[in-house]
């Protein structure tokens, strides 16, 4: 129905119409599971919504976007890059939704980023790809996943520039680095608007053997209620930090072991630094934004996490859900 609404709009607004057809759609949800997709509401809505098309983008027609998307977020998520391939200015839109059911992979999350490089499909998927990793695949806001999530790249091809062979071009550098700031800022944003947050944690997993296992220590800790509620209740209990490196099931030298809050170092060669200060480190926690770092001393590889604290509101919300 979708595909026939929109062939009939290009006949109105275009002098070359084209035919749509139903497989170029793609359809993306959230919602409670195994519900029965209010289908007929929308095929309601459907003429409305196809005859507010606009052809020029602007910030407000974004922000509408991502606030149409919203279901539990408080906040529209977007965000906005330029950068150059070749001599070429090019831009990157991105929005997306997500507050709780979140952690890898993706989960109850939608995204969508635009951009009007002349890329290929198969550059760009690859593209997205590689740069989920530490982005989309680093946040967990309650360690729950989901069967309904979404990230999508679509290019307009609008922007002519030197050819883009494969993702290990030079030129494609700088877009590449801008389509990880979009994706992360879209991603910090899921984690900054998670259900009941009052403050947004880094996890930083230094020098481990493998990427796998600083991501295994990394998500240990993000995950674990204990960490997250002591962080609620701004207790920089650092013990409940061990005890998440610990299940991990990471084999590590405690003896070599470091643990900082922010600028605060707090386990330092496995034991308590002898000028740990519990006042000093009470006040850090009082901040809106913890950075927890751990350093495992036994190789060269890291990985850096983002989730949020576990508060009395992330329940009331998932308590009263479907109520």
């Amino acid at each position: 129905l979708i595909a026939e609404k929109l062939s009939e709009k290009q006949k109105v607004d275009e002098e070359y119409p084209k035919k749509i057809k139903s497989k170029e759609i793609i359809f993306g949800c959230t919602g409670t599971i195994g519900e029965t997709f209010p289908e007929e509401k929308i095929k309601i809505r459907l003429n409305d919504l196809i005859n507010q098309l606009k052809y020029t983008q602007n910030k407000y027609i974004w922000m509408k976007a991502a606030l149409g998307m919203m279901t539990t977020d408080t906040q529209p998520k977007m965000a906005m890059e330029e950068c150059l391939i070749g001599n070429s200015e090019i831009k990157i839109f991105g929005v997306a939704k997500g507050s709780g059911m979140i952690q890898p992979n993706m989960a109850t999350t939608l995204a969508y980023i635009f951009t009007d490089a002349e890329l290929s499909n198969d550059t760009l998927k690859k593209l997205l790809k590689k740069n989920l990793t530490s982005t989309f695949n680093a946040i967990s806001c309650d360690g729950d996943t989901s069967t309904n999530d979404m990230i999508s790249i679509f290019s307009t091809g609008k922007k002519k520039h030197s050819q883009i062979k494969n993702i290990n071009d030079e030129k494609i550098k700088n877009f590449d680095e801008a389509l990880n700031k979009i994706l992360l800022n879209l991603a910090k944003r899921v984690v900054a608007d998670g259900e009941g947050a009052s403050k947004f944690i880094t996890i930083n997993v230094m020098n481990s053997k493998t990427e796998g296992d600083a991501k295994k220590i990394a998500f240990s800790i993000a995950n674990s209620s204990l960490v997250k509620t002591a962080i609620a209740g701004e207790d920089p209990n650092w013990g409940r930090i061990i005890m998440a490196i610990g299940k991990s099931n990471v084999p590590i030298k405690v003896e070599k072991l470091i643990i900082k809050f922010g600028n605060l170092l707090i386990i330092q060669n496995g034991k308590i630094n002898t000028n740990y200060s519990e006042a000093e480190c009470s006040e850090y926690m009082k901040n809106s934004n913890i950075e927890i770092t751990v350093d495992i001393l036994s190789g060269s590889k890291k990985f850096t996490a983002y989730t949020m604290d576990l508060t009395k509101k992330y329940i009331e919300i998932n308590s009263d859900y479907r109520s």
